[in-house]
């Protein structure tokens, strides 16, 4: 295997911390809907109680979003991109290495977006990292391939 790249989106926010942060905000909503229960507002109880579970929706959402990865893979003649959603769909592409060229394009916003390449066909990797990581995975690529052309496979492995 020439090039092996598996690409994760961060998650610096695990369930065990989204579980206490709901947990949290609801208890001091249920001290503040006391509150207001004592000054005869009830009414606004209902909308922290809304307030606590689209803030738990939202959490649970951005973590089944963060099981989405890709992985590239260049193996003797075949360069394949295996993208899997965050729901378990998986697509894959496969391109012919010789011919498939890695762009890394520039944003005037500074963004940068990495395509791969080839045969009239262009599909986006990496959508999920950040400009600078996108760079660095286009470059990993980019080499992986060079090297494939040149007939020296160096082996590559990210995470």
């Amino acid at each position: 295997m020439i090039l092996d790249l598996t690409l994760t989106p961060n998650r610096s926010f695990d369930p065990r911390h989204t579980r206490w942060l709901v947990a949290a905000v609801g208890g001091v909503f249920f001290l503040g809907g006391l509150r207001f229960l004592a000054l005869g507002a009830w009414p606004v109880i209902p909308f922290m109680v809304i307030d606590v579970a689209l803030l738990a929706w939202a959490f649970r959402s951005n973590t089944a979003a963060g099981r989405g990865h890709e992985r590239v893979t260049l193996v003797d003649d075949a360069l394949t991109l295996q993208r899997v959603s965050a729901h378990g769909v998986e697509r894959r592409f496969g391109f012919e290495p010789y011919w498939t060229r890695v762009e890394i394009e520039e944003t005037p916003a500074g963004d940068a977006h990495v395509w791969l390449t080839g045969h009239g066909r262009r599909v986006r990797v990496g959508g999920f990292l950040s400009a600078p990581e996108r760079r660095a995975v286009g470059a990993t690529i980019a080499a992986a391939l060079s090297a494939y052309r040149d007939g020296s496979p160096s082996t590559s492995s990210m995470v």
